[in-house]
């Protein structure tokens, strides 16, 4: 009865375990083929299983190393499948023929092993739970052909791929050490990372199509599945600001272990630097402004408004540079509508550099001319006098000259005037004219042209306002004499500017 009640609680489980295979398998996680019977390895190496003809040393060698070695000749283990080891696999058996020679050393101990390397020097760590029973006693050359079963654990073979077959001995002086003879590999799953920088909110890369790929940061773990076009993009809920570095791990069929991380430093992104416009004029006024390169660089920035900013601390102070020198002779030595290009470029206070920027800088010739000149200049209504009389006008005359060109330049201002008209009558003239009063001079301007003001260029002025100081005893005025006719009249001032004395 109790032999009966075995049977069928083995039977139960055996039927639990292929319907939860069958679940795996839907969801594409569990690796195929794997069964508890022993599957024997191949006899020649694979992407998944390399056998070496003769064995070598892992981590540090015995005295005078090994003479001769032992030939691996058959592996079998349970849960495995192609050469390859799954986190199932509980039993390995080793086949071993021939015979292992010490050069010159004894051998006091010494069993079939199974085992991974965590560090470049050290001698490997067992995977076996059991320690097999010792094959030699104080001999130099130990006869190696016999099958030991090995109890293994593969439980976390992810970490601990890529696992060695082969023996471990320890001399009667008290050295240790072990050998390979076959190698169960890591499948390289191709992972890529591409490089991230401290404002990328997202990790992108590549690997196989439908694993997971997985990221912790700051405490915060972050997960996405390969697509089918065998890249992915792990969205962040921050930036990498302030992070120095990023692993992703890419997990395949946990079953076979398949597992690679790749870990890449983060860059600090770059400063931009723009600008709204990448060609300047430069005035002859600018020009008499600057007293340095400094001033020229800043006179560029402001001009061509030119921003650099750095992405990951909008705080970060910029200072401005150009990389070439001598700017101020450069910029002084241009021709009237020649050009230069300047480079510049920003440093921050936290020591990043900008790209550069070209600016076209073109200098333009200096100009004189009106800034501001009234249209019309209005009498009112005037009551007919019986006496010559002087009027002064009802609205204000402004005049003022503009003068871009290099300091001490000379200007002189003339006006003239043509004879008021009627509009009503045709070649009714009024008796009288338009004149320019200077205190007790008053001077017809009817039909000839007067020096009204000259001045030079004023170092960092460019505008002045002639009609300024205009008052009843200056400025211009209407002399009218006694019996006109009462009418509307109008006439034409004429403002000459030029930069030479009229002869």
């Amino acid at each position: 009865m109790r032999r009966y009640q075995k049977i069928i609680s083995l039977s139960l489980l055996l039927v639990s375990g292929l319907c939860l295979l069958w679940g795996l398998r839907l969801t594409g996680h569990a690796a195929t083929g794997l069964t508890s019977a022993m599957t024997t390895m191949p006899t020649s190496s694979t992407s998944y299983y390399t056998i070496y003809e003769t064995g070598n040393v892992v981590g540090y060698n015995i005295s005078g190393g090994i003479g001769s070695y032992p030939k691996l000749t058959k592996v079998t283990a349970n849960y495995a499948n192609e050469g390859r080891l799954s986190t199932k696999t509980t039993s390995m058996a080793l086949t071993f023929s021939g015979t292992l020679t010490a050069n010159s050393a004894e051998i006091k101990s010494l069993y079939y092993d199974v085992f991974y390397k965590s560090a470049d020097a050290d001698s490997g760590t067992s995977l076996v739970t059991t320690t097999p029973s010792n094959m030699a006693y104080g001999t130099s050359s130990v006869t190696m052909n016999s099958t030991k079963t090995l109890s293994v654990n593969m439980s976390k073979l992810k970490d601990d791929l890529p696992v060695y077959v082969g023996f471990r001995l320890t001399t009667t002086s008290g050295v240790t050490a072990t050998y390979r003879l076959a190698i169960f590999n890591k499948v390289s799953l191709k992972t890529t990372l591409d490089t991230p920088t401290s404002t990328d909110s997202k990790l992108m890369g590549s690997g196989i199509a439908g694993n997971t790929v997985s990221t912790t940061i700051n405490g915060t773990t972050y997960t996405a599945t390969i697509g089918s076009d065998g890249k992915y993009e792990i969205k962040l809920n921050n930036t990498l600001n302030g992070v120095s570095s990023v692993t992703v791990t890419q997990t395949g069929d946990a079953d076979y272990g398949e597992s690679e991380s790749v870990k890449k430093d983060v860059t600090v992104a770059p400063l931009t630097i723009k600008s709204t416009t990448t060609s300047v004029n430069l005035s002859v006024t600018d020009l008499e402004g600057l007293t340095s390169d400094a001033d020229v660089v800043s006179w560029l920035v402001k001009q061509a408004g030119v921003v650099a900013t750095n992405p990951s601390n909008a705080s970060d102070t910029m200072t401005y540079y150009a990389s070439e020198s001598d700017l101020l002779t450069t910029f002084k030595g241009l021709a009237d509508n020649e050009s230069t290009t300047v480079h510049v470029y920003a440093k921050s206070a936290s020591g990043l550099t900008s790209e550069e920027l070209a600016l076209q800088v073109t200098k333009l010739a200096g100009t004189l001319s009106f800034s501001e000149l009234s249209s019309s200049l209005g009498f009112g209504n005037l009551t007919v006098p019986v006496n010559p009389t002087v009027y002064q006008p009802t609205s204000t005359m402004n005049v003022t000259v503009a003068d871009t060109r290099s300091t001490g330049s000379k200007w002189y201002l003339y006006v003239s005037a043509t004879p008021l008209t009627s509009t009503t009558v045709t070649g009714r003239t009024l008796k009288g004219d338009l004149i320019y009063r200077d205190g007790s001079t008053d001077t017809v301007l009817t039909n000839q042209s007067m020096l009204v003001q000259q001045g030079q260029k004023v170092a960092g002025t460019t505008d002045t306002k002639v009609t300024s100081d205009w008052s009843s005893t200056k400025g211009i005025g209407l002399s009218v004499q006694p019996g006109i006719y009462a009418d509307t009249y109008q006439g034409t001032l004429k403002w000459t500017l030029t930069d030479t004395p009229d002869n």
